[in-house]
């Protein structure tokens, strides 16, 4: 009796410990199909330009839904290299490929007892010429699952797409692709935003824009509108209908607001200002932590591990939150505590 005791206390400590330590999963490329002919790539380097490179984001993993960092399973570029091996079949060309990180972020939230798992994936394909780098290809895309176990599908689902992105590469004709400079491909948002208006000014025009793409392009999509300010902030917007009356415009159709040259933001918990620091803009807004399946609650009993209670637990904090200037959608940078 007293061996199975303390076997008993042993794998009780063990399982505590397992779960009470923070949780990874790795993030793996992999490439089962034919093998590609002809291609023009036999090398690939990797240029890492995503801001935060500590991690791929979050997912849950366990009955516990417990919250799990995303890591690359050593290195990217080794894996890159991997998977164009895998995928060459006969007479390959000696050239380079430049795959060019630039987004690659995991999200999992559950959510009305569904479960929802996402992808943030954005990357070029350069290779090397005289003078420069030749743009063969470009991603920007967000991969959205809804499952049971939404870990493995969005991940499998962030692997296919990546491996066809490198593999529709590879036989591409590129004669009439641009060429970038090194500073260029190295300071590619700041190229981009050069083409943006709205990054390009300090006066930006009063009016609702229901879009990013009418924003970016400062044009609005009604001039003639009032906003009502409650406590310091907007309760409600109208804006002229065709015959000249004015009409409430839901806050889900609005994408931004500029009053009086000052632009807001339309989240999902009310209207924000927006601030512009060093080319990007910026607001301060509630947004969900996560919606979980439930808060657990240990019993007081260390050897009683069944009572653990799950209730639904909705959770917003506040976050500083940036626009991403490709598409407009909402990246978290920090939680303001």
């Amino acid at each position: 009796m007293k061996i199975k005791f303390i076997l008993s206390l042993t794998i009780l400590f063990t399982a505590y410990f397992v779960f009470s330590q923070g949780k990874v999963k790795y993030f793996d490329l992999n490439f089962t199909d034919k093998k590609i002919d002809n291609s023009l790539y036999n090398d690939i380097k990797l240029l890492d330009s995503r801001e935060d490179t500590s991690n791929l984001g979050l997912v849950r993993l366990g009955l516990l839904d417990k919250e799990a960092a995303v890591l690359l399973n050593g290195s990217f570029e080794t894996q890159l290299g991997v998977l164009l091996t895998k995928m060459n079949g006969t007479s390959v060309a000696s050239n380079q490929l430049v795959f060019q990180l630039r987004r690659l972020k995991f999200v999992e939230k559950a959510e009305a007892r569904k479960e929802f798992g996402y992808c943030f994936f954005r990357a070029n394909l350069f290779t090397p010429v005289q003078g420069g780098y030749k743009l063969i290809s470009a991603i920007d895309t967000f991969i959205a699952v809804e499952s049971n176990d939404v870990t493995k599908q969005v991940i499998e689902k962030a692997n296919k797409t990546i491996v066809a992105f490198v593999k529709n590469a590879l036989t591409k004709d590129i004669a009439n692709a641009s060429v970038l400079s090194i500073n260029e491909v190295v300071k590619i948002d700041s190229i981009e935003k050069l083409k943006i208006k709205v990054y390009n000014t300090n006066d930006y025009v009063n009016g609702i824009y229901c879009t990013f793409e009418a924003f970016k392009n400062q044009q609005p999509d009604f001039t003639l509108f009032s906003i009502t300010f409650e406590d310091g902030e907007i309760s409600e917007v109208k804006a002229k209908n065709e015959k000249g009356r004015l009409k409430k415009v839901s806050s889900e159709n609005v994408y931004a607001i500029v009053n009086k040259g000052t632009p807001y933001i339309s989240a999902q918990f009310g209207f924000y200002p927006l601030v512009k620091n060093n080319n990007d803009f910026y607001f301060i807004g509630d947004d969900k932590i996560n919606y979980i399946k439930g808060q657990i609650v240990k019993s007081n009993s260390l050897f009683n591990n069944s009572e653990y209670v799950y209730s639904p637990l909705p959770i917003t904090s506040v976050y500083e939150i940036k626009i991403d200037h490709v598409n407009g959608r909402f990246m978290r940078v920090k939680e303001i505590k």
